[in-house]
């Protein structure tokens, strides 16, 4: 794609590891290695344009490192089973090329193939590349051999970071939007269950700061429920009716969002919404986590009554999944996490029992062997989840993985928090500019000047600067105290003051001095100011 004057280069991946096999036939591809290929260069180059475009390409090489881009010659891996079932079933489906089946949200490479796929041609080198999760596992249970598999797709629809994507957009389409999948394939039979997350989906920021925890700013009040209905529409028309479970706090920086939320979409007459709020920290805090059974009891009849996808070893469907349980909390991470692997667990034991790998009476937790498979894969995959979002692990994983909350998992989960701290404020910009120059949300202009030419704002150098000096003096003066003690106190107090006023001005003008996106985002903020 041409994003560069000096250079227009291929995306090529070179190297790929088998994560093993979804229908038992086709292989499932994860990309470990990747080139940038030339196949023009500009001879008349300055030196500026080529330290540019090699911020460019870097940009790219860091996206497409991450952690799991994933692809099959000859298996769909952006449906469903039971939505790749269906779309065999068309009229229309012997005439399509396989680009053409495929769900264009879990296409992660849809910008690239973009001219390729004007000349059907051509379509037989367009190759869907998903991004999310994917663990194949070989099982036995009872006698029985099976294969367990959980696959989460990421909608590349409003992709990106943590705290600078955040909500829906004007099309409905939402931060963080996640399909998951969990699929069991036992003596040919095929069994399957979906999962939905997303962004609450209004309009909404949560812009960093420097602050632990920025502060909620909504947008465009009047039109809040329309985007709603855009999102929630869209939903019911791909799943069936939405069960929407939402997880935030009814307290603090969450409460107006959660109110506002529970008005639009507590309404009762939406046709194929059913709003459900459960606020996770309030019921499961201090070791509370008895309290999930709660909820659980509360949506088990949308579980059931949402079915899942069986088809037997002659190939007949014996049932369908009608409906999706769709789950929120705040980042549609570590509580959403905790809440699907509870419904994954419950689907789960009915789709054994019907393939006779638990007989009935018998549940996941008798199951210690495979109950530890079960829940390390869940957690697993939230962890996937939670790097791509947020650059860490999950928290909460301790009781995913083990059922309960340890101390261990509460230290290990302080020191997740101060790596999103770091990551989120100081390292978020590229990541979020990278996503955007790979999706095509960004696409350079050789006419104009590059955002990334553009220089930081003074405040940005000068803040850090001092206070780093005045902290830097303050321990020098610990270290090297002066004659006497009203000089020493009153030398301490004077950089004490210097930094804690220093740090008010940090806190003032802390958009500054986080690692702000510098491309498409810089444009859309100005003209949304």
């Amino acid at each position: 794609k041409q994003w560069y004057q000096r250079r227009v280069s291929i995306t090529a991946g070179t190297e790929k590891v088998d994560l093993g096999s979804i229908d038992g036939v086709s292989s499932i591809w994860k990309m470990t290695k990747f080139e940038l290929v030339p196949f023009h260069e500009s001879r008349n180059a300055t030196a500026d344009l080529v330290q540019l475009n090699n911020k460019y390409l870097d940009l790219l090489h860091k996206t497409l490192s991450l952690p799991t881009f994933f692809f099959s010659y000859t298996y769909d891996v952006s449906l469903s089973v039971q939505a790749a079932h269906d779309q065999r079933q068309s009229d229309h489906h012997k005439a399509m090329s396989a680009i053409e089946r495929t769900d264009e949200r879990f296409v992660w490479n849809k910008y690239l193939l973009k001219d390729l796929e004007c000349d059907r041609d051509l379509h037989g080198y367009c190759l869907p590349i998903a991004y999310g999760v994917l663990s194949i596992t070989t099982c036995s249970l009872n006698g029985k051999t099976f294969e367990y598999v959980l696959v989460s797709r990421r909608n590349w629809h409003r992709m990106g970071v943590r705290y600078f994507v955040r909500g829906a957009d004007d099309t409905g389409d939402v931060a963080n939007f996640v399909e998951t999948e969990q699929i069991v394939r036992c003596d040919g039979n095929i069994a399957s269950h979906v999962n939905t997350r997303g962004s609450i989906p209004l309009y909404w920021s949560q812009r960093s700061d420097i602050t632990y925890k920025p502060y909620i700013t909504f947008h465009s009040q009047n039109k809040q429920k329309e985007v709603f209905m855009k999102h929630m529409e869209r939903q019911v028309a791909l799943y069936g009716p939405n069960t929407m479970v939402s997880l935030i706090d009814d307290k603090g920086k969450e409460k107006d969002i959660c109110r506002s939320l529970t008005y639009i979409a507590g309404q009762k007459s939406y046709e194929g919404i059913r709003y459900i709020h459960f606020d996770f920290h309030k019921e499961c805090g201090k070791n509370k986590w008895h309290n999930l059974a709660k909820l659980m009891k509360e949506i088990e009849v949308d579980i059931d009554g949402n079915g899942y996808f069986f088809r037997d070893n002659r190939g007949e469907v014996q049932s369908r999944q009608s409906g999706v349980v769709r789950t929120n909390c705040i980042d549609c991470l570590d509580r959403t996490n905790v809440v699907q692997g509870l419904i994954a667990k419950r689907v789960l034991t009915h789709q054994f029992q019907r393939l006779s790998i638990l007989p009935p009476g018998q549940e996941i937790h008798q199951t210690s062997q495979f109950e530890f498979i079960f829940k390390n894969r869940w957690a697993d995959n939230g962890d996937g989840i939670a790097l791509q979002y947020t650059g860490t692990p999950a928290l909460k994983s301790d009781f995913t993985r083990t059922g309960v909350r340890t101390k261990k998992g509460l230290l290990h989960d302080g020191v997740k928090s101060m790596k999103r701290y770091v990551q989120n404020n100081f390292l978020d910009g590229g990541k979020q500019d990278g996503y955007d120059l790979l999706l095509g949300v960004y696409r350079y202009n050789p006419g104009e000047l590059s955002p990334l030419a553009l220089q930081k704002h003074p405040i940005a150098v000068f803040l850090p600067t001092l206070m780093a000096i005045c902290f830097a003096l303050f321990i020098l003066k610990l270290v090297m105290p002066s004659d006497t003690w009203t000089a020493q106190l009153s030398h301490l107090a004077v950089y004490l003051t210097s930094i804690y006023v220093l740090w008010k001005l940090c806190i003032r003008n802390g958009e500054h001095l986080v690692d702000q996106p510098r491309l498409f985002q810089t444009l859309a903020l100005a003209k949304r100011q």
